[in-house]
C-alpha cells in the first residue's frame, strides 16, 4: 500500500485542496452547477482524507479513547451495537435514537471539545434518516470531516452507491456480528 510517508503527503495535498475549494465556494460568485459539483467533489475528497487519516499509524498513544455515536430507532439495536463496539475497544460510545437527535449530540459535542470521532448509523429511521444525518453532516462546516459508516439491510448496489455519493466513509450491510466489528474498526481505536 502507502507508506507513512506517502500518506502524510497524500493527506497534506488532499487537505491544501479542501481548504482551496472552501475558499472558492465562500468567497467567490459561482453558478449552481458549479456550487454543486465543488461540492460533490468536497464530500469525495473528505471521504478520501478520513480513510487516508486512519490509515496511518498512530504516533500518540490515547489507547481507547476514540469517541463514538451508535445512531438506531431500535433500542435493543443500539445496546447490541455499543456492546460489541466496547468488547472491540471503544470506551466512550453514545447512543442516539434517531437521526435528528444525533446531529444536535454531534453539534453540542463539538462546541464542548468533545467531538465524536466516529458515527455509526442505520439507514433506516424515522424522523431523520440515517442517509439524512450523513448529508446534514457532510453539509456542516464544523462536523463533515467526521467518519461515519451507514449500517443498513439494503444490499442493493445502487443503494451502496448512493451512500457512496453523499460522501460515507463505509457502509456494512446487516446483520453484523463481533468480529465483524472488531475487524472493520480497530484503526479507529488509537
Amino acid at each position: 500500500m502507502f507508506s507513512h510517508k506517502e500518506l502524510g503527503f497524500l493527506t497534506k495535498q488532499l487537505n491544501l485542496y479542501l481548504k482551496k475549494v472552501e475558499n472558492k465556494i465562500e468567497t467567490e460568485e459561482i453558478s449552481a452547477a458549479q456550487r454543486e459539483l465543488l461540492e460533490k467533489n468536497l464530500i469525495t475528497t473528505v471521504t478520501i482524507v478520513n480513510k487516508l487519516i486512519h490509515l496511518q499509524p498512530s504516533s500518540d498513544n490515547k489507547g481507547k479513547g476514540s469517541r463514538l455515536l451508535i445512531v438506531d430507532d431500535v433500542e435493543s439495536m443500539r445496546k447490541v451495537h455499543r456492546h460489541y463496539f466496547m468488547q472491540a475497544g471503544f470506551e466512550s460510545v453514545d447512543l442516539a435514537p434517531d437521526g435528528k437527535r444525533a446531529f444536535d449530540m454531534m453539534k453540542k459535542a463539538y462546541a464542548n471539545d468533545k467531538a465524536y470521532e466516529l458515527v455509526v448509523s442505520d439507514w433506516e429511521m424515522p424522523k431523520v434518516s440515517g442517509l439524512d444525518l450523513l448529508k446534514k453532516v457532510r453539509e456542516d462546516q464544523e462536523l463533515w470531516r467526521t467518519p461515519f459508516y451507514l449500517i443498513s439491510g439494503l444490499s442493493d448496489k445502487k443503494n451502496i452507491a448512493v451512500a457512496i455519493q453523499n460522501g460515507v466513509t463505509g457502509y456494512l450491510v446487516k446483520p453484523v456480528n463481533q468480529t465483524i466489528i472488531t475487524k472493520k474498526f480497530k484503526e479507529y481505536l488509537k
